[in-house]
């Protein structure tokens, strides 16, 4: 299975700078959720970072994206099979797939729209 996500590998304006990528998916890491994303918006958050304004704990290359929602599609646990999550402190949700720490994710309530809930 392949991935695809939008990297930084330096700083720089955000349209000159990001790039589409695909790469093999990462083998599966026990004591995470992988999270098939469904939306992940553009802040003023996503953007600064990839200027170089916060170089002192942002480093390139990475994967854009602090913010998302998606659907669990594997972990450890089948109880976390589809349901719905904010991916917190996973790589950037800029990406068809994150995986994220189980416990930074954050489970959607079935009334919250994804739009809504993409916003974090």
């Amino acid at each position: 299975m392949e991935n695809t996500a939008l990297w930084f590998r330096q700083f720089g304006e955000p349209e000159q700078v990001l790039t589409l990528e695909h790469a093999p998916l990462a083998p599966f890491v026990p004591g995470t959720l992988r999270v098939r994303m469904h939306y992940a918006p553009i802040n003023p958050s996503d953007l600064i970072p990839i200027t170089g304004a916060y170089r002192h704990r942002v480093f390139p290359p990475r994967i854009a994206g602090y913010e998302g929602v998606g659907v669990v599609e594997q972990a450890d646990s089948a109880e976390w099979i589809g349901r719905r999550v904010l991916p917190l402190r996973g790589e950037g949700t800029w990406q068809r797939w994150v995986d994220c720490p189980i416990q930074w994710a954050v489970p959607v309530p079935d009334g919250i729209p994804d739009e809504l809930a993409a916003r974090g």
